[in-house]
């Protein structure tokens, strides 16, 4: 159940794009609208005080769902989605480096993507700065609770727009 409460305040994330962004869609020849959540796990953990910490998806092993056109073709099925990167900031708030890896199924083959852009996050969610894949994001501790423990692992749930 909370996964899908996730699910659905990501997606509502999405009206918070940059308007710029939407407007994109104009200029570019190919746009898919994406939703995935996956499980990333931090090392050396996310804490109440700032610090700096790295994480990764360990590997491109989760579901993306993408519907629209990708690099010009049509978009037939479920893709795979990893991420690794760089925290730095506290449980309430930060921002960060990443780096996303996935690969989407379309009537044209399989089209690979590897994107690095920024990221700020506040309680419990936050903005994907790119102009190529913006989105929102919702985040679950999965390990530690940030005071008591270093958060270790944790869920995370986004929405996003590809222009490719």
């Amino acid at each position: 159940m909370r996964r899908i409460a996730g699910l659905v305040v990501a997606a509502m994330g999405l009206a918070l794009l940059p308007a710029g962004a939407v407007g994109a869609e104009e200029d570019s020849g190919s746009v898919a609208y994406c939703s995935h959540a996956w499980s990333d796990t931090a090392d050396p953990g996310i804490e109440a005080t700032p610090g700096t910490s790295h994480f990764t998806s360990n590997g491109e092993k989760w579901p993306l769902i993408c519907e629209g056109t990708v690099r010009g073709a049509r978009v037939t099925g479920r893709g795979t989605f990893g991420e690794y990167g760089t925290i730095d900031g506290a449980c309430a708030a930060g921002s960060g480096k990443v780096n996303f890896f996935f690969t989407i199924p379309t009537s044209a083959g399989f089209q690979r993507f590897r994107l690095s852009f920024d990221f700020t996050y506040g309680p419990g969610g936050g903005t994907s700065e790119s102009n190529d894949f913006p989105g929102a994001f919702v985040f679950y501790p999965r390990k530690g609770d940030c005071w008591g423990a270093p958060v270790t692992e944790f869920d995370v749930v986004r929405s996003g727009v590809l222009f490719s």
